[in-house]
């Protein structure tokens, strides 16, 4: 089993992730502590946001921090454990909405695509969408 970083690095769509981990500064944290649950937008996700906005971003690295921590929480919960709650305290220290219906889990109204990555120091849950916490804009067409 692999740690959150090395689990990233050897997926082929969790790529941007990954990069604006990095970037953010939160790759030491991600790679030696823990446990923590990850709920990581797939590239796919990330080619929605306009090329300059994302350019913008990676120039950022405090507001990358930002939106990063948005997407980690403290602990490990599995995809059993999500469907037992409605929220969930992230790292930046806001609240997460988790609902589960028949259709599958969401994350502030984004589905979880793929569940339980388990990691050395925690799990990974894919999302089709970038979490946008609160107090951060970023433009969509």
């Amino acid at each position: 089993m692999k740690n959150i970083i090395e689990t990233l690095e050897d997926s082929n769509t969790l790529t941007v992730f990954l990069e604006l981990i990095r970037i953010a500064g939160m790759e030491p944290m991600l790679r030696e502590r823990g446990p923590f649950t990850v709920f990581v937008p797939t590239d796919e996700a990330f080619s929605r946001v306009p090329e300059g906005r994302m350019n913008e971003l990676r120039q950022d690295a405090d507001k990358l921090l930002l939106i990063t921590s948005y997407h980690v929480v403290p602990g490990q919960l599995t995809s059993e454990d999500l469907r037992s709650i409605t929220a969930v305290r992230s790292s930046l220290g806001t609240d997460l909405v988790i609902r589960s219906s028949d259709r599958g889990i969401t994350v502030n109204s984004v589905p979880i695509v793929e569940a339980d990555a388990f990691c050395t120091n925690g799990i990974c849950h894919a999302i089709s969408a970038a979490l946008v916490p609160p107090t951060i804009e970023i433009v969509t067409p």
